[in-house]
């Protein structure tokens, strides 16, 4: 055979063996690979009882406040306090001259003394008048006058004994005295001034006790009573103390008063701004982890809750309070329990089938 005909044979052979190469490849049958699910992580839906927030401003002030007045017009004589002195019980403020009252004190006193001497002497008649009526050397009206003579005085005593003691009081009244242990805020009136009966004299605000006055809306204070709890924090720091509601006013026609207790020992300084917090129970919500919620700021808001099957929905909600990273929802389809997906929602779409990931 020839050099060229040898060559023809070869490349023959060639295409027929790639001939049956090819058709063996398209008789064999295709492997199908699948696809790994898409793992996310979820959690469930809770149904916890609501706590609804509300703060208010208010100031610290004294439990026990005073503004004393003396009962008499006067000039003021004397003033023993000055602003921000602490003062206790019963000590001395400041001291009235009304030129009155001295000499008022003095004729009851006298007139005292004077009905006793009378009584001691009319007595001394009656028993002579006794001793007279015995021996029958004296008649029985004479003594009995006497006697109606020193009944009728003794009256006279008692009511000069009320005369002189009223008398002694508003002497007394004419110095001025702390009715409780607290500190001078203010002063109203110098010595030397003409103050009339009432007129304050200076301010006392106690020093055991502090409480916060707010107002809150009517129906509001429908809901606090007191023995409830708040918490009150200054506005310039981070400090929060527990109080006790001691008093809820009747509203008017849009706030009602609320006094705030606070604790002796942790209570902020007199004046000072604080602000006021109640946490009121509410209905029970529905609750989400924040991550679960696609587009919580956006127009549509909405999360992925999972099936029995792992198959997730779409299923809108309405975002509203936060709180620990916990949102409270309202929509229908999503009940508590559920199970929503809080991480690995960019590659999902409804229908889709996932892999949990504990």
């Amino acid at each position: 055979m020839r050099k060229g005909e040898r060559a023809s044979l070869a490349v023959s052979l060639m295409l027929a063996a790639a001939l049956l190469v090819g058709c063996d490849a398209t008789s064999a049958p295709l492997e199908r690979i699948e696809a790994p699910l898409p793992g996310v992580r979820s959690d469930a839906v809770r149904l916890v009882p609501d706590e609804v927030r509300y703060r208010f401003p208010g100031v610290v002030r004294a439990r026990e406040r005073a503004a004393p007045a003396f009962l008499h017009d006067g000039v003021l004589r004397e003033r023993h306090v000055v602003r921000g002195q602490r003062v206790e019980e019963g000590e001395p403020l400041a001291m009235l001259h009304n030129p009155a009252m001295a000499p008022a004190l003095a004729a009851a006193e006298a007139r005292v003394r004077e009905l006793d001497a009378s009584l001691s002497r009319l007595g001394r008649d009656v028993e002579r008048a006794r001793t007279l009526r015995e021996r029958n050397l004296s008649s029985e009206e004479a003594l009995d006058r006497l006697r109606s003579e020193r009944g009728a005085l003794a009256q006279a005593r008692e009511q000069a004994l009320a005369r002189r003691d009223e008398a002694r009081a508003q002497l007394e009244e004419l110095t001025l005295r702390a009715p409780f242990a607290a500190e001078v805020t203010d002063l109203d009136a110098e010595p030397g001034d003409f103050v009339a009966a009432g007129q304050p004299i200076l301010h006392l605000a106690g020093v055991a006790e502090r409480e916060v006055a707010i107002r809150v809306p009517a129906n509001l204070a429908v809901r606090l009573e007191p023995g409830q709890a708040a918490s009150v924090a200054p506005t310039f720091g981070a400090q929060r103390i527990a109080g006790e509601v001691v008093h809820v006013g009747r509203a008017g026609e849009t706030l009602a008063p609320v006094i705030i207790a606070l604790p002796a020992e942790s209570a902020p300084a007199l004046g000072e701004p604080v602000r006021v917090q109640f946490e009121i129970a509410g209905p029970p919500v529905r609750r989400v982890p924040l991550a679960a919620v696609v587009d919580p700021s956006g127009s549509a808001p909405y999360v992925l809750a999972l099936n029995e099957d792992d198959r997730v929905r779409r299923t809108p909600v309405t975002p509203g309070r936060l709180a620990g990273g916990w949102v409270s929802v309202n929509g229908e389809g999503l009940a508590p329990g559920d199970r929503v997906v809080t991480a690995g929602q960019g590659r999902l779409e409804a229908g889709m089938r996932v892999r949990v990931l504990p």
